[in-house]
Protein backbone atom coordinates (compact mmCIF):
# COMPACT_ATOMS: atom_id res chain seq x y z
CA UNK A 1 0.00 0.00 0.00
CA UNK A 2 1.50 3.23 -1.25
CA UNK A 3 -0.44 6.06 -0.45
CA UNK A 4 1.47 8.26 -2.60
CA UNK A 5 -0.80 8.98 -4.89
CA UNK A 6 -4.46 9.11 -2.99
CA UNK A 7 -6.74 12.85 -3.19
CA UNK A 8 -6.85 11.89 1.15
CA UNK A 9 -4.32 11.60 3.48
CA UNK A 10 -3.74 10.92 7.20
CA UNK A 11 -2.26 14.44 7.01
CA UNK A 12 -5.88 15.86 6.46
CA UNK A 13 -7.81 13.90 8.78
CA UNK A 14 -5.49 14.75 11.92
CA UNK A 15 -6.03 18.30 11.22
CA UNK A 16 -9.88 17.79 11.42
CA UNK A 17 -8.63 16.14 14.58
CA UNK A 18 -6.65 18.61 15.62
CA UNK A 19 -9.52 21.50 14.70
CA UNK A 20 -11.94 19.16 16.77
CA UNK A 21 -9.84 18.76 20.06
CA UNK A 22 -9.19 22.50 19.87
CA UNK A 23 -12.58 23.42 19.75
CA UNK A 24 -13.86 21.01 22.42
CA UNK A 25 -10.86 22.45 24.80
CA UNK A 26 -12.34 26.21 23.84
CA UNK A 27 -16.42 25.14 24.45
CA UNK A 28 -15.46 23.95 28.29
CA UNK A 29 -14.13 27.59 28.72
CA UNK A 30 -17.62 29.22 27.73
CA UNK A 31 -20.52 29.52 28.52
CA UNK A 32 -23.35 26.62 27.18
CA UNK A 33 -24.75 29.59 25.10
CA UNK A 34 -21.43 30.93 24.04
CA UNK A 35 -20.35 27.25 23.08
CA UNK A 36 -23.19 26.28 21.27
CA UNK A 37 -22.32 27.10 18.04
CA UNK A 38 -18.67 25.85 18.80
CA UNK A 39 -19.69 22.42 19.44
CA UNK A 40 -21.31 22.42 16.06
CA UNK A 41 -18.08 23.01 14.46
CA UNK A 42 -16.70 20.50 16.97
CA UNK A 43 -19.11 17.71 14.90
CA UNK A 44 -19.04 18.75 11.98
CA UNK A 45 -14.88 17.98 11.53
CA UNK A 46 -15.36 14.71 13.97
CA UNK A 47 -17.73 13.90 11.03
CA UNK A 48 -15.66 14.79 8.45
CA UNK A 49 -12.07 12.97 9.91
CA UNK A 50 -14.68 9.69 10.11
CA UNK A 51 -15.85 10.30 6.79
CA UNK A 52 -12.21 10.22 5.19
CA UNK A 53 -10.85 7.47 7.44
CA UNK A 54 -13.53 5.05 5.37
CA UNK A 55 -13.13 6.99 1.93
CA UNK A 56 -8.89 6.90 2.65
CA UNK A 57 -9.95 2.82 3.11
CA UNK A 58 -11.62 2.73 -0.68
CA UNK A 59 -9.11 4.73 -2.05
CA UNK A 60 -6.50 2.65 -0.79
CA UNK A 61 -8.47 -0.64 -1.98
CA UNK A 62 -10.10 0.53 -5.44
CA UNK A 63 -8.33 1.98 -8.65
CA UNK A 64 -10.73 3.27 -9.99
CA UNK A 65 -13.81 4.33 -7.43
CA UNK A 66 -16.64 5.49 -8.31
CA UNK A 67 -16.98 9.81 -7.65
CA UNK A 68 -20.96 9.74 -7.38
CA UNK A 69 -20.47 6.74 -5.05
CA UNK A 70 -17.86 8.55 -3.26
CA UNK A 71 -18.44 11.98 -2.59
CA UNK A 72 -20.67 11.60 -0.12
CA UNK A 73 -21.14 12.28 3.39
CA UNK A 74 -23.31 9.79 4.61
CA UNK A 75 -21.12 7.16 6.57
CA UNK A 76 -23.97 4.53 6.41
CA UNK A 77 -23.57 4.78 2.48
CA UNK A 78 -19.46 5.24 2.26
CA UNK A 79 -20.10 1.79 4.30
CA UNK A 80 -22.73 -0.10 1.97
CA UNK A 81 -20.43 1.20 -0.95
CA UNK A 82 -17.62 -0.57 0.40
CA UNK A 83 -19.62 -3.46 1.28
CA UNK A 84 -20.57 -3.15 -2.70
CA UNK A 85 -16.92 -3.49 -4.00
CA UNK A 86 -16.60 -6.53 -1.96
CA UNK A 87 -13.65 -5.01 0.23
CA UNK A 88 -13.22 -4.81 4.14
CA UNK A 89 -12.50 -1.84 5.50
CA UNK A 90 -11.90 -0.97 9.55
CA UNK A 91 -14.83 0.14 10.94
CA UNK A 92 -14.85 0.14 14.82
CA UNK A 93 -17.88 -0.47 16.91
CA UNK A 94 -18.71 2.56 17.82
CA UNK A 95 -18.64 4.27 14.48
CA UNK A 96 -20.81 1.79 13.12
CA UNK A 97 -23.03 2.09 16.54
CA UNK A 98 -23.25 5.35 15.83
CA UNK A 99 -22.97 5.90 11.98
CA UNK A 100 -26.32 8.33 11.36
CA UNK A 101 -26.02 10.34 14.38
CA UNK A 102 -21.95 11.12 13.79
CA UNK A 103 -23.37 11.38 9.39
CA UNK A 104 -25.92 14.12 11.07
CA UNK A 105 -23.49 16.40 11.83
CA UNK A 106 -22.26 16.97 8.51
CA UNK A 107 -24.84 19.65 7.59
CA UNK A 108 -26.30 19.94 11.10
CA UNK A 109 -22.94 21.03 12.78
CA UNK A 110 -22.76 24.09 10.53
CA UNK A 111 -26.08 25.11 9.23
CA UNK A 112 -28.72 24.01 11.99
CA UNK A 113 -28.90 26.67 14.44
CA UNK A 114 -31.29 24.47 16.33
CA UNK A 115 -28.27 21.24 17.05
CA UNK A 116 -27.70 20.16 20.53
CA UNK A 117 -24.73 17.84 21.40
CA UNK A 118 -23.75 17.19 24.42
CA UNK A 119 -19.74 17.64 24.96
CA UNK A 120 -19.60 14.12 26.77
CA UNK A 121 -20.64 13.34 22.99
CA UNK A 122 -17.82 15.06 20.95
CA UNK A 123 -15.29 13.70 23.33
CA UNK A 124 -16.13 10.00 23.25
CA UNK A 125 -16.52 10.70 19.47
CA UNK A 126 -12.85 12.38 19.33
CA UNK A 127 -11.49 9.58 21.71
CA UNK A 128 -12.30 6.66 19.28
CA UNK A 129 -11.72 8.41 15.87
CA UNK A 130 -8.52 8.88 16.87
CA UNK A 131 -7.90 5.60 18.19
CA UNK A 132 -8.86 4.48 14.74
CA UNK A 133 -6.85 6.94 12.68
CA UNK A 134 -3.79 6.03 14.91
CA UNK A 135 -4.86 2.42 14.44
CA UNK A 136 -5.11 2.44 10.16
CA UNK A 137 -1.31 4.40 10.39
CA UNK A 138 0.18 1.40 12.40
CA UNK A 139 -1.11 -0.57 9.74
CA UNK A 140 0.72 1.34 6.92
CA UNK A 141 -2.62 4.15 5.97
CA UNK A 142 -0.57 7.29 5.50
Amino acid sequence: MSGSSYPLNMGQIKADLFIAGATIDEVKQRTPKEGKYLKGQAAYHLQQAAEKLIKIQIYYAVQQPDPRKLYKHAINELLNYSQSLGINIIVPKYIEDKKLVLSSWEADGRYDVHMMVKITQLEKALEEIKAWCDDLQKKGFK
